[in-house]
């Protein structure tokens, strides 16, 4: 049957059924590429920007190279490329050529406390997650005690029903042939990506096995024909699986927005006008620190990022949900405003704010601050920092005192905002 596509961004630049045969034929990383090209001119009137354009070359090159790379290593592996990993270490194992040692990382990834209590944070914020928020935690702590089998006993129900609830035809992952896997314009789909994990998680078995087993065999593991995956290999699988479904999640909602209307040439110099001045505020911006033991409460609560924090910590405290959702940032879409209310609520109401105070504030970018707190809650002081930035309605961020954005805090909860810091500068 002919797949039947919805208008949208991918309509015109499709990906081929099987995926992308490489990286570089991504959209993102073809605009990339073309974009490089035309900078390269303007290095006829500006040999100045030469040193930094062959840097971000390099970068582009090295992401890019590192997509491909991941996927000659351990594509065969039926391991995916997703958002969520942490490229700097990956590359280390890249570099060393060897799948044991790539494998080994991505384990590690997933091992990792701190990352994974920010990655499933975002996994429980996705609307089709949320009914298995509690599921997803119970996961994780069987992950971490090591009782492996029942974290892939536990992941591989939530993949079925995740997939079925995503868009309208209620079809878990299990039913899906490899091309609906593939979508437009993410690295997920490279031709190595999840839709070529389909034919092993699909595959169907009917003799028990006993053998040690590395695959994620969704059939087999279920329909109890294999017995021996309780091993952090395939648990891992199963986290690798979760992650890679949420990029192909958000990647069906973006190709299905219509295509941005091409800017006219007057609106092209107006922004171009625009960037050179946000470059030229951030350049000349310098760091600035204050704290009230040192400089006094004038001083501090003078930032205007702190009192946009201050004005979040007294709706929380107050537990007025509305004011405290306009102060927090969200890197996924939000729902109607209405429906997001109802998430800050889910979220903030079973931890109240007792009371707080504001002891310092660093402003480490024109467009990025830090507020220190101590918090009390449950009876308890926490010292808490809160990351903020300055972001507008489509989520980018502006120097500070531009008028189009509001400070926001990237913490959305109470766990990730209670006894939080973060690294100084160095």
């Amino acid at each position: 049957m002919a797949r039947v596509k919805k208008p949208g961004q991918g309509e015109l630049d499709p990906p081929p059924e099987d995926g992308y045969p490489s990286a570089w034929d991504v959209p993102q990383f073809k605009e990339m590429k073309v974009q490089m090209s035309a900078m390269t001119l303007l290095l006829v009137f500006r040999p100045s920007l030469r040193q930094q354009l062959s840097a971000l070359k390099k970068e582009m090159h090295r992401i890019v190279g590192a997509v491909d790379r991941f996927y000659e290593l351990v594509g065969d592996r039926h391991w995916v490329f997703h958002g969520s990993l942490n490229l700097e270490r990956l590359v280390t194992a890249l570099d060393t050529g060897s799948g044991e040692e790539v494998e080994k990382n991505l384990i590690e990834q997933y091992q990792d406390a701190e990352r994974m209590r920010f990655a499933l944070m975002r996994a429980k914020a996705v609307p089709e997650l949320r009914p298995y928020a509690a599921l997803l935690d119970a996961a994780w702590r069987d992950y971490q005690d090591e009782r492996y089998y029942a974290v892939v006993l536990t992941l591989l129900p939530i993949l079925d029903g995740f997939v079925a609830t995503v868009g309208d035809n209620r079809r878990g992952l299990h039913t899906r042939e490899e091309h609906e896997l593939v979508v437009w314009n993410s690295m997920i789909s490279h031709h190595k990506g999840l839709a070529a994990t389909q034919q092993s998680f699909r595959k169907s078995f009917n003799t028990l096995n006993e053998e040690p087993l590395h695959e994620l065999y969704r059939n087999g593991i279920l329909h109890g024909n294999f017995t021996n995956f309780d091993n952090v290999i395939v648990a891992s699988k199963a986290w690798n699986r979760l992650f890679t479904l949420m990029d192909w999640r958000e990647a069906l909602i973006e190709s299905a927005k219509p295509k941005a209307v091409e800017p006219t040439l007057k609106e092209s110099f107006v922004k171009l006008a625009d960037t050179r001045e946000m470059r030229r505020q951030m350049e000349d911006w310098q760091p600035r620190a204050s704290s009230v033991a040192e400089d006094g409460e004038d001083a501090v609560m003078g930032e205007p990022v702190v009192q946009a924090m201050a004005a979040m910590l007294e709706a929380w405290k107050a537990g007025n949900y509305g004011k405290l959702a306009d102060h927090l940032h969200e890197t996924m879409k939000k729902p109607s405003r209405g429906a997001y209310i109802g998430q800050v609520r889910g979220r903030f109401a079973d931890t109240a704010l007792e009371s707080f105070t504001i002891d310092a504030v660093e402003m480490r970018a024109s467009g990025c601050g830090h507020v220190k707190t101590t918090l009390t809650v449950a009876g308890k002081q926490h010292q808490s920092e809160l990351r903020v930035l300055h972001v507008d309605a489509a989520g980018h961020v502006h120097p500070e005192g531009d008028d189009r954005a509001s400070w926001q805090t990237i913490q959305t909860s109470p766990e990730s905002i209670i006894g939080r810091d973060w690294p100084p500068l160095t």
